[in-house]
């Protein structure tokens, strides 16, 4: 495989993803559902305490009433994306376990290459955050936009480069992507399009045929009537984009098995250019 043809990168990484396709949804199925699930819980038991409404006498009391609803759903959230957050490094260890021996299995045992460094992980995700924060700012949407193709491949390098510390994920990134910056952002972008727009578009769409969206519309509008009252905005659109949401969220939360392996391909083609 030539590390000059971003085709060849994406096709390969669609060829291995799909091959596995099965062994990857599953691993991904708590990660992504957990959080949807934890959320809801939070959501539907907090509103029943308010709903329910008993005889408080004091605001502790209310107070312990609104954690304990939030507490089971905080749980099954914090743990399922945390497993979610890990996947983005096992994912890689996975892949490369594909290339040297083109099987996939004992999934849980490649979190390990993640949970056995796992200060230094949540340290590369604290560094992460604090660059979309201050990416989300307007005057920084260009620069970080730039530096999020530099950086695209500091998950493969924390997974492969074991010795190497979180800064240093950075700017070994960097490193590898320079002089490859309009190949990188090209498979950024077809990634990223099959991703966040054609699949969920694709699960929508089935979603539709078969009426799920329907009962999901009206299970959601009618808690929404009498809280929405901005002009312009019914509680039908909140319901139609908190869909969305959740669909996009399903869809490119399963297929980050997808984009990893082919991250990680083009990781090994450039890092084996570099030595």
């Amino acid at each position: 495989m030539s590390k000059d043809n971003v085709w060849n990168i994406i096709g390969s990484g669609l060829k291995l993803y799909f091959k596995n396709i099965g062994e990857f949804t599953k691993y991904m199925l708590f990660p992504v559902f957990g959080q949807i699930l934890g959320i809801a819980l939070i959501v539907l038991l907090t509103t029943g305490v308010l709903i329910w409404n008993p005889d408080v006498k004091t605001a502790s009391i209310a107070v312990i009433l609104l954690l304990s609803a939030v507490a089971p759903g905080l749980i099954l959230f914090t743990k399922a994306f945390w497993d979610f957050m890990v996947a983005y490094g096992a994912l890689n260890s996975m892949t490369e376990a594909l290339l040297d021996n083109g099987k996939l299995y004992d999934l849980k045992a490649h979190n390990q290459v993640i949970t056995k460094r796992t200060f230094r992980y949540i340290n590369l995700l604290f560094d992460i955050s604090v660059l979309v924060l201050i990416s989300i700012i307007p005057f920084f949407w260009v620069i970080g936009a730039i530096f999020f193709v530099y950086f695209i491949l500091v998950f493969q390098v924390f997974t492969f480069e074991k010795d190497i510390s979180a800064y240093n994920c950075f700017k070994r990134s960097f490193s590898l992507i320079k002089g490859n910056f309009a190949k990188t952002f090209l498979i950024m972008i077809i990634v990223g399009l099959i991703a966040y727009y054609i699949l969920p578009w694709i699960l929508d769409s089935i979603l539709e045929t078969v009426k799920v969206n329907d009962f999901l519309r009206g299970c959601l509008e009618p808690h929404l009537t009498g809280r929405v009252n901005l002009i312009r905005i019914t509680p039908l659109d909140v319901a139609d984009s908190v869909i969305s949401s959740v669909i996009t969220f399903i869809a490119a939360g399963l297929t980050l098995p997808m984009r990893s392996v082919v991250w990680t391909l083009w990781y090994k083609n450039l890092n084996s250019g570099n030595k």
